[in-house]
């Protein structure tokens, strides 16, 4: 995690403008609705709460989660100068995460309406175990929007962009999300060179 905590310093400056109009569309997609938590895994520098706070409204929560340290000091900043209360972040590798943790961290239990993963399949070492141990913590019923890049065949921007973002972005990972849920759905958003191959956007419903 050291390459990320000394990343996070830059990475908004360097990245933001890249992502957004994703961002927008993932929170779109995922619907969620005032009063609702949400789980955001890897959050990064809280890059979506933009999106994602107010769609929760002050009552719900979005639980912010990152391994990098340097990572959650920018999404601590960034929530508390936009006034988001409903922001909680928490400290975690996602294989050891549990509801219990985060409901420790929120002081109150948590129940996880939406999962969003943004750019997370993509570099989690173990995607798959990650993907189905996230899945886990998802409530019946809920709802979990997967965006990331995806390129079969990686030229150089791929592969500059598995370098920088420690990636892999030949992983096809809709895949977990397109076995498991109901009303699967995958679509392609807009994507640029700079982004190495072409952002996908896949959701669907956990069973009841």
């Amino acid at each position: 995690m050291a390459w990320y905590d000394w990343f996070s310093s830059f990475y908004d400056r360097s990245l933001e403008p890249l992502y957004r109009e994703q961002r927008r569309a993932a929170a779109v997609a995922l619907r969620a609705h005032p009063g609702q938590t949400i789980l955001d895994l890897p959050c990064g520098t809280g890059q979506s709460f933009d999106e994602l706070a107010p769609a929760v409204g002050p009552d719900g929560l979005v639980l912010g989660v990152d391994l990098s340290a340097g990572m959650l000091r920018q999404a601590a900043d960034r929530a508390r100068k936009r006034g988001f209360s409903q922001v909680v972040l928490h400290h975690s590798d996602v294989h050891a995460l549990s509801r219990s943790a985060l409901a420790a961290a929120a002081t109150r239990p948590v129940h996880i309406d939406r999962l969003h993963i943004f750019l997370g399949l993509s570099a989690f070492p173990r995607w798959e175990q990650a993907f189905e141990h996230l899945w886990a913590l998802l409530a019946p019923g809920g709802r979990c929007v997967v965006v990331d890049v995806h390129a079969e065949r990686l030229g150089l921007q791929g592969r500059m962009v598995n370098l920088v973002a420690r990636a892999d972005i030949r992983r096809a990972g809709w895949r977990p999300l397109e076995r498991l849920a109901h009303g699967f759905t995958r679509t392609a958003l807009p994507s640029l060179p700079a982004h190495g191959g072409q952002f996908y956007l896949a959701s669907g419903d956990k069973p009841a």
